[in-house]
């Protein structure tokens, strides 16, 4: 793990203790973390009072609750810090949330391996359970799939699992069982309000091979709470690109 620390030249405390402190923190919050450069932006007074105005951080094959993350490149501002505590050895703590701003990038790799057992496995089969609650959806896919489909037996999906991954400019979503793909939706997302995804021309891909349009999920949005600022979202060159703002929690 490479790290790079704070450009404020002739300062002992933030060339030596508190960047060890960060590492130790960022590794606490990750699975796992490939190379990493940082540089905190801040001088001593400030970080005596326990304020580190900004930090920045790019990061290479980082891992986060099971979410494998290509790159990452972000700019973390205001952040409170247990300053008194650190110089005494002790891990650092946070004292309030703060904001953190910047792009996260997933290849095609990334996506497949974090749609198996993941915070975004969980939140994969939760879109698909709210699907599938929908009558004009659930009418849809029984006219498409068949009424005996075995979604219709396991409405909690139990037995299923969800796997995302970028066909050219589209993301498509598979709910599987048993390793087949019961069922395949692509299309175009788009993001609304910051906190709302929309997938726009959204097709089913039938086991024939066939794409149908879905007329049950042309205003369909998927709300990932107030709490997310997403400002766009591309698919291209096989990557999918979030530029987004989220507020880390102590």
């Amino acid at each position: 793990m490479a790290t790079s620390s704070s450009s404020s030249k002739g300062s002992r405390l933030i060339s030596r203790m508190l960047p060890v402190a960060v590492k130790f923190w960022l590794q606490t919050q990750l699975d796992e973390i490939g190379d990493l450069t940082f540089e905190i932006q801040a001088t001593d007074r400030q970080v005596l009072s326990g304020n580190i105005p900004g930090v920045s951080l790019s990061a290479q094959q980082a891992v986060y609750q099971g979410v494998c993350i290509t790159d990452v490149t972000v700019q973390a501002s205001d952040i409170q810090i247990n300053i008194g505590q650190v110089l005494r050895g002790k891990p650092l703590r946070l004292k309030q949330a703060f904001p953190i701003e910047g792009q996260v990038a997933f290849d095609g790799n990334s996506l497949g391996t974090s749609s198996t057992e993941s915070v975004l496995a969980d939140g994969l089969l939760d879109f698909w359970q709210t699907l599938l609650a929908k009558e004009d959806v659930a009418t849809e896919v029984a006219h498409h799939y068949g009424p005996d489909i075995a979604v219709f037996q396991d409405p909690q999906l139990a037995q299923y699992q969800s796997r995302m991954e970028i066909l050219g400019t589209d993301l498509v979503l598979h709910l599987v069982r048993q390793g087949q793909s019961d069922l395949e939706l692509r299309g175009w997302v788009d993001v609304e309000q910051g906190h709302m995804l929309r997938l726009t021309t959204a097709r089913w891909c039938l086991p024939s091979g066939d794409q149908v349009q879905s007329e049950a999920l042309s205003d369909f949005s998927w709300n990932l709470g107030k709490q997310t600022d997403l400002r766009s979202l591309t698919i291209q060159n096989d990557q999918l690109t979030c530029q987004c703002k989220i507020m880390v929690q102590p």
